[in-house]
């Protein structure tokens, strides 16, 4: 069976790459290991996905799916005594002043039936167990309800995830970026201490010593809520993940503060931050998107804008070598790893900002100067395409950050103003919340 282009996963690089070489009139098929809805991390959406969204023409349908508004993100520290607030409307144009939190399964569910919609073939609880390469296309080997299928295409786009099918079977080189691994822990509550309206919706970011806790509004009641530590950290605790959280929020008052009266409404779920990135995203006819090409640190919730970002770009990239009918030239290749890695690398740079105590001090000001208030509200946004006076103001607030080690530009904080100093050796009790 012969098709234009295979996609594996169908997840919202992959449904939004699907979605547009579909609406070019190509055939598609996407492979989808697992059975939509699902449970999936990473509900926080940025705003500068919104152009994507409304051109593979999904914006619609996710106005009228009733998730909970997002117009801003906050920064606060562990003891309350400091935090920020970032409103994407003071800065941004009306088409990025607002955007979504979503429950991932519905989410990722909507964008699936979506790219089935606008043309594509999709297989789900489909099991992709080889992809053969060759100059002049692939061949996909999946198992699907017991049957085995071989597949044609002039293309494969991995949209794997972290699984990163294709980059471990060819073998590519990778790099893990030196960022200190993390160990994240999370759930549902309901019941959670939440902003009056109409900031009710924006996501909190609350900065500990060791690592940060996400809250992240779902619905009129439901609310995510995580918090990632340093795997050295976490280790030392001796504790399980839930126990960990719970012991965190209650040393924690900023934490206390918000799930003091809330009631947990799901299972803990935990995962391992394996930070990568492949140094090599496409070839001839393959291209990796979202996590497949790597994953980073999510504190700045840019995971799924990656993801669709690359799929959107993955997508033009095929097309523009379609019209030439060949494969993807050298030059072609390493521009598409190129532009990959500089929208990775905008998050990269605001990634290490946070965890530099003395950088975050610069970061959580009160008092920004309004070049600065600008910068940071396009970096928090997503806004990975920066024209030259805004690329000025970027690094002259990671100059500010640099100086502030040696000369208090902003107001010092303590290790004792973002929360509980680690325990080696703690008592094993689970806190409840």
């Amino acid at each position: 069976m012969a098709y234009d282009a295979i996609i594996i996963g169908g997840g919202p690089g992959g449904s939004t790459a699907g979605c547009e070489l579909a609406r070019a009139g190509k055939k598609v098929l996407i492979l989808e290991r697992e059975r939509f809805p699902r449970f999936h991390v990473g509900e926080s959406l940025i705003p500068y996905i919104n152009d994507e969204l409304h051109t593979i023409g999904a914006w619609e349908k996710i106005e009228q799916a009733g998730f909970m508004p997002k117009r801003g993100a906050e920064f606060a520290v562990g003891n309350s005594s400091v935090g920020n607030r970032i409103l994407f409307a003071k800065h941004l144009a009306p088409r990025h002043a607002e955007t979504f939190q979503v429950e991932r399964s519905r989410f990722d569910q909507l964008l699936i039936e979506h790219a089935e919609e606008s043309g594509c073939e999709v297989w789900q609880e489909t099991l992709v167990k080889s992809v053969k390469v060759s100059a002049d296309g692939v061949e996909v080997t999946c198992l699907r309800e017991g049957e085995t299928h071989e597949l044609q295409a002039r293309w494969i786009l991995d949209a794997s995830g972290r699984d990163a099918l294709l980059g471990r079977q060819l073998q590519l080189p990778k790099t893990d970026l030196g960022l200190t691994k993390k160990f994240a822990t999370f759930a549902h509550f309901k019941g959670v201490f939440r902003n009056d309206p109409p900031t009710e919706g924006n996501i909190i970011v609350v900065r500990l010593d060791f690592g940060w806790c996400w809250f992240i509004p779902l619905d009129a009641e439901k609310t995510s809520v995580g918090l990632v530590q340093t795997l050295e950290h976490f280790k030392t605790t001796g504790l399980k993940p839930g126990e960990s959280f719970d012991r965190t929020v209650a040393e924690t008052p900023e934490l206390r503060r918000r799930l003091g009266n809330a009631t947990r409404v799901s299972e803990f779920f935990h995962a391992g931050d394996y930070t990568y990135r492949h140094l090599q995203n496409a070839g001839p006819r393959w291209l990796l998107i979202g996590d497949a090409a790597g994953f980073i640190d999510p504190i700045f919730s840019s995971g799924v804008m990656l993801a669709i970002k690359s799929g959107f770009l993955a997508a033009k990239t095929v097309l523009k070598a379609e019209e030439a009918n060949a494969p993807l030239t050298s030059a072609a290749q390493r521009s598409y790893t190129r532009r990959v890695g500089q929208m990775s690398s905008v998050f990269l740079h605001m990634i290490r900002m946070f965890y530099d105590n003395h950088a975050f001090e610069v970061f959580i000001t009160q008092a920004p100067s309004e070049n600065m208030e600008r910068a940071l509200n396009n970096l928090v946004a997503g806004n990975t395409d920066l024209g030259w006076k805004l690329r000025v103001q970027v690094w002259l607030f990671y100059g500010v950050c640099a100086l502030q080690k040696y000369i208090p530009l902003a107001p010092r904080l303590h290790l004792s103003d973002l929360g509980p100093a680690p325990k080696p050796f703690p008592d094993s009790r689970s806190v409840s919340v």
